[in-house]
């Protein structure tokens, strides 16, 4: 069988976590403080906190804004659940916004519309590297004092006009998730420009207690990651340039092999800056393609449901073009361990496609 989905952790890392473990270094030590400074150094961005998860990181990320419940959060139809349910989980009011035509990111149009003077958070997502138009993003929030917190879970080291994503908004979130150039299973980051917001954040990620003396100062949680899992992370930022290129290789491949009408390669702007951490394609005959290749031992991943089919978000409005998206696309197997052999094999599958469906 060939996953959709293949990386790995080495000898480097469990030298690194062993390391960490001899060490004694179990809580925020200095493998979380090591990380934190690898990542800004990378990101080009002065303050990095590490946390728990990308869906933690959201959250934090909203409790650090004070909002007031029933404050109105913007996020598009296209993304993970956990997008919407950060700021549902406060009592936020969440406001859905359909994506683009031809891409899987907001619609700036329909962003347009649905800015009020309720409107007190925007959330784009840059899914898989595809950077929205932060220009066009930050200019509706000023007109109304809107935040924007940007979902980067999913745009680890994807650059746009203005810089990395995840480091332009007021805060960016990231996944250290298994589907992620830096995995340690579970783990997030936050990113911020602004040195009150990291200060807050870091005792949002601890209870939102100040220490020594002891005060409760925010709302918050436990949202620490321990320095075992932490310690992963440290081999892999330090060989990070070799991973990405292999992500483009394996994007670059299916690009350019793939030779099927009924099948497109989703594009991705890797000149301007995107980094595709996996391949999406794109199919009016979805469900025919995912059973041949699933009979051939090639396993695919389906786009996740658009987040307005969850009720609990009370979504209102139509969203015809995150519909087309999600009942189309799948991602192809991909990941920096993927053999190129077991991609040819993924290719050559596709490209016979047509031939299978005549017979």
């Amino acid at each position: 069988m060939i996953y959709w989905w293949n990386t790995e952790l080495a000898e480097p890392e469990k030298i690194e976590m062993l390391r960490a473990f001899s060490e004694r270094r179990f809580t925020l030590s200095r493998s979380v403080e090591r990380v934190e400074e690898l990542f800004a150094t990378l990101l080009n961005v002065p303050y990095v906190v590490m946390t728990n998860s990308g869906s933690s990181a959201l959250l934090m990320a909203l409790l650090s804004l004070e909002l007031e419940p029933e404050d109105e959060v913007i996020v598009p139809a296209v993304t993970w659940i956990a997008t919407p349910q950060a700021p549902a989980l406060l009592n936020l009011k969440v406001r859905v916004c359909d994506c683009q035509e031809n891409t899987p990111i907001m619609d700036l149009n329909h962003l347009e519309r649905l800015v009020t003077e309720k409107t007190k958070v925007i959330i784009p997502v840059h899914l898989n590297g595809r950077h929205c138009n932060l220009n066009k993003i930050q200019a509706l929030a000023s007109s109304v004092g809107a935040f924007i917190i940007e979902d980067a879970c999913k745009a680890l080291f994807s650059k746009g006009t203005q810089g990395y994503l995840g480091t332009i908004g007021d805060i960016g979130c990231f996944s250290l998730g298994m589907i992620s150039p830096v995995s340690v299973g579970y783990g997030g980051l936050l990113a911020t420009n602004k040195k009150e917001l990291y200060l807050k954040l870091k005792k949002i990620r601890d209870h939102g207690v100040q220490r020594q003396p002891e005060l409760y100062e925010y709302l918050g949680f436990n949202f620490k990651i321990s320095d075992i899992l932490a310690s992963l992370a440290i081999p892999q930022l330090l060989n990070i340039e070799e991973k990405k290129q292999k992500f483009l290789a394996i994007h670059n491949y299916y690009s350019e092999k793939v030779q099927n009408a009924d099948i497109q390669i989703m594009p991705s702007d890797k000149k301007g800056g995107s980094l595709p951490i996996y391949v999406e394609a794109i199919s009016e005959k979805r469900e025919e393609v995912i059973a041949y290749l699933e009979k051939n031992s090639i396993q695919v991943s389906r786009y996740h449901l658009p987040i307005y089919q969850a009720s609990y978000l009370n979504a209102e409005g139509s969203f015809p073009n995150a519909k087309r998206f999600t009942e189309q696309s799948f991602i192809l197997p991909s990941g920096p361990a993927q053999k190129l052999e077991d991609i040819q094999m993924v290719v050559d599958q596709l490209n016979k496609f047509n031939a299978y469906c005549t017979v």
